[in-house]
């Protein structure tokens, strides 16, 4: 049975290296490209990892206690954009997927989302074609709010992205 819970700063060393393998695996659907992040300082990463009230990062552990899923939400910290928190980083290992562990995950995420005080929405963006994160995304209660055009850009191929949201008053 997988385990769903925060990834610790001690963990900061399995984190990175499902993180690096999520650049690798899926290079058009995350910001950062993998020659970046292998860049990164220790500090740098385990600042990704800094669970407060306003972020935290989620893993999925299998039975062996292997880390093979991920996602990160981080809540806008200026005052007038604090009720807005992003989804980051969502990523299940390819062998790993099928078995409803991104559904966890995110079903996690939006458990502890919806016990921050004064947060109203949590947004996040997916490339378009990964038609099985869109689906899961909708099937949660996201909703598209628009489109980026040409929002990244990988070995000379622009790929757009949906902007999703999910209206916690709502729920």
């Amino acid at each position: 049975m997988t385990i769903i819970r925060t990834i610790t700063m001690e963990e900061a060393e399995p984190f990175w290296r499902l993180r690096l393998e999520a650049l690798q695996t899926n290079p058009e659907a995350f910001g950062r490209t993998y020659e970046e992040a292998s860049r990164l300082t220790n500090d740098a990463i385990r600042g990704r990892l800094a669970a407060n009230e306003n972020q935290f990062v989620l893993g999925a552990y299998d039975d062996d206690g292997s880390l093979v899923g991920m996602a990160g939400l981080k809540r806008e910290t200026a005052v007038k954009m604090s009720h807005k928190a992003m989804i980051w980083g969502m990523y299940v290992s390819p062998g790993c997927r099928k078995q409803k562990i991104g559904h966890r995950l995110l079903q996690e995420i939006m458990s502890r989302a919806k016990e921050m005080a004064g947060l109203e929405q949590v947004t996040l963006a997916v490339v378009t074609g990964n038609e099985q994160a869109r689906n899961l995304y909708l099937s949660m209660g996201f909703e598209v709010y628009g489109r980026e055009r040409n929002a990244l850009k990988h070995n000379g191929i622009s790929y757009d992205e949906e902007l999703m949201v999910y209206f916690i008053q709502n729920s």
